[in-house]
């Protein structure tokens, strides 16, 4: 395993999914791209507060969803950031903006670590076929 990917996973859900991998690989990948998109556009959004019970709902319900499909995909370190964010929202006493801005930037820095490893496996598998 690296730090990142867990290739035991990757390499389980291409024997499960066969001809379906890549097409797995794309979809996870395009929406990933559409979770990070939307936690930078929550938190960057001039009415986005740390202070709003409604807002951190949302965000930690983003955060759960995002952490799930990492880790079924094996992107384990981006689930646990996920997780870091989702834990860190549910006390909704004494949320710090700078650390959800600061987790949310560590989500988007290690998905786009692990979207080029998913490019490369993608282009390998389906230089395989």
């Amino acid at each position: 395993m690296n730090t990142h990917v867990d290739l035991t996973v990757l390499s389980t859900l291409r024997d499960v999914m066969e001809t379906e991998y890549p097409a797995l690989l794309h979809i996870f990948i395009k929406d990933s791209e559409a979770r990070v998109t939307d936690l930078n556009g929550l938190i960057h959004h001039p009415d986005f507060s740390p202070a709003s019970p409604t807002q951190l709902q949302t965000l930690r319900s983003m955060a759960h969803s995002f952490k799930g499909s990492s880790g079924n995909m094996g992107a384990s370190h981006l689930a646990e950031l996920c997780h870091q964010l989702e834990e860190l929202v549910r006390d909704q006493s004494a949320v710090s903006g700078a650390r959800i801005s600061e987790l949310v930037r560590a989500i988007h820095v290690e998905f786009n670590v692990v979207r080029d490893l998913f490019d490369v496996e993608l282009q390998t598998t389906l230089t395989r076929h």
